[in-house]
């Protein structure tokens, strides 16, 4: 038996009272029942160590050392937990130890577990990871705690042994970063049914702190809008929402240039021979297309709106026809060059968005392009190259140059203009996107659907890439690059797996906001009498929504063990 303190509301008045409730197993579950309401709590506070003693003698023992009693840590626990679950559903500590050459297979998986799990829950280099070990409890697969080791002085506080020995561990997972890769896919497959039939690729860059190692590490575009920092670029192969594969290629190869390494792959690493190749805008050429047709590849892939002929000869054809719909779509289809089937598409969403962007980027421009021309008409600016290089920069922002136009007069005055002509071709292509495919039996809006979940791909590794702070990189040699990469890789597996069962189980939370929920699970270490006892904080709603989602209902304290992560 014990009390419990519930409050009432009478007369516009809150009071709290004391129930004596008994805790009883009734068909294998444990219940509980109201045994008696004793009365207001404040009337009975004088008399509440005879209480505790009438219930149980033992307890005023307790209740007199409780000034003795003090915290002496407090650990994170709640989005550890949540990692090793999702990382243990995935057989990812099998793999590791299956696939990596190292002497201590165990102990090798462990430490991945540790790489993959700071890089999901607190994102950092390899000095930032025993801050991170510092405040959290991460154990290895026997319960052993891992804790940093710190040198007693110097600009670096992490002892250098420890540096090394998670180096190492770089060095040796990315030893089998392909038949790792090829485990997973496996293991996926077989797991969550996964059908390869449409497969989604997406490219991003990540630049370097420094040089970065060459030739790997160079300049080339720039995503991150850093044109002056070396790059790589980090191509992912997603197929059923999950990633399978990652490569890494030269900061300055061209996006379609990647296409014929990435298919090859597939079909010789994974053994896939039937898939759709699923591309944006960036991915197109008419070589990689005509490559794609020669390899067997059905594709699709979206077409540049602009500067592209094709386009406007498409956009033309539409005017006669009916189009399909479907929600806030009309979907048309007309016929390309050798036998290509294009899909055209309005949305009525997206010509909301690019309307208004549009609209905005307008009314942000033009009062910039009048002031310009007010400094050369006052003659507080004269230099004919200066007022070019001026009215260049403001048309160059937010791509303005497809609205306005300037030029400079004989006698060195500015004209600026909205352009007209340039003006209604981009109003007639706001809200729309086409679509190029070689397919012959997907209907129009089933090579939509496909192309939309693309978008879904790039969203969620444009999220992830920031969540996991894929850049920027402090390596210096080419083999550790691609090991920081892998990691980043093996958590966006974390990353997916965490999301799908958040999606599943109906919590409107996103990644970041269910880890940020699960910090509310703490391990507190209470000591009292030269004794310890370790406890667990109450998770908060939210955290116990996700882990309810996961799974992982009650949780109990575990056995602690100190370790030296060495």
């Amino acid at each position: 038996m014990f009390l419990r303190t519930v409050k009432a509301t009478s007369g516009g008045e809150t009071r709290e009272y004391l129930r004596l409730v008994e805790t009883y197993r009734e068909g294998g579950k444990i219940k509980q029942r109201v045994i008696q309401t004793l009365g207001r709590k404040d009337q009975l506070i004088p008399q509440l160590d005879t209480l505790i003693k009438l219930l149980a003698p033992e307890r005023l023992k307790d209740r007199q050392a409780m000034d003795d009693l003090t915290a002496r840590s407090a650990l994170t626990w709640g989005p550890v937990i949540v990692a090793r679950h999702l990382w243990d559903q995935l057989g990812l500590g099998t793999i590791v130890r299956r696939c990596c050459p190292s002497r201590n297979g165990r102990e090798l998986a462990d430490r991945v577990f540790v790489l993959t799990a700071s890089r999901f829950c607190s994102p950092s280099s390899e000095h930032g990871l025993a801050w991170w070990l510092d405040e959290s409890y991460v154990t290895d697969s026997l319960g052993r705690r891992y804790a940093p080791v710190w040198k007693k002085s110097g600009r670096v506080q992490v002892d250098s042994r420890q540096l090394a020995r998670w180096y190492r561990t770089l060095d040796a997972l990315i030893a089998g970063k392909d038949q790792i890769e090829r485990e997973v896919y496996l293991l996926l497959r077989d797991l969550f049914s996964l059908k390869v039939d449409l497969v989604f690729y997406d490219l991003t860059s990540t630049y370097f702190e420094g040089h970065g190692p060459e030739p790997l590490a160079c300049h080339g575009y720039s995503r991150d809008h850093r044109p002056r920092d070396r790059q790589v670029q980090v191509g992912v192969v997603m197929a059923g929402g999950w990633p399978i594969a990652h490569h890494v290629f030269d900061g300055r190869i061209k996006d379609h240039q990647t296409v014929a390494q990435v298919v090859r792959d597939l079909r010789d690493r994974f053994d896939i021979g039937r898939i759709v190749f699923v591309g944006d805008r960036g991915m197109v050429s008419r070589d990689t297309i005509d490559w794609l047709k020669e390899e067997g590849v059905p594709y699709i892939v979206g077409l540049r709106r602009r500067r592209n002929r094709r386009v406007d000869e498409y956009l033309k054809a539409t005017k006669s026809m009916e189009p399909t719909c479907a929600g806030d779509l009309e979907v048309y289809e007309v016929d390309g060059e050798d036998g290509e089937r294009v899909v055209i598409v309005r949305s009525s969403e997206r010509l909301d968005y690019e309307r208004g962007m549009r609209r905005k980027v307008m009314k942000r421009v033009w009062p910039k392009l009048k002031a310009l021309q007010e400094r050369v008409h006052s003659g507080r600016l004269r230099d004919r190259g200066k007022i070019g290089a001026a009215a260049q920069r403001i048309v160059s922002e937010s791509h303005s140059h497809r609205y306005f136009s300037w030029s400079i007069g004989d006698g060195g005055q500015l004209s600026v203009r909205v352009d007209r002509e340039k003006l209604r071709r981009e109003m007639r292509l706001e809200g729309t996107y086409v679509i190029a495919t070689d397919h012959k039996h997907l209907l129009p809006l089933e090579v939509v659907q496909a192309y939309k979940e693309l978008a879904g791909v790039e969203r969620a590794f444009r999220e992830s890439k920031d969540f996991l702070q894929l850049r920027p990189i402090y390596h210096r040699s080419e083999s550790r690059v691609r090991a920081h990469i892998f990691v980043v890789a093996l958590s966006f597996l974390l990353y997916r797996a965490l999301e799908n069962g958040l999606a599943k189980a109906g919590v409107a939370l996103s990644v970041r906001q269910a880890l940020q929920a699960l910090k509310s699970v703490r391990l507190v270490e209470l000591e009292s009498g030269g004794k310890s006892r370790w406890l667990i904080t109450r998770p908060n709603y939210q955290a116990r929504a996700v882990l309810k989602a996961l799974g992982l209902g009650t949780l109990q304290p575990p056995t602690v063990v100190e370790r030296r992560a060495m």
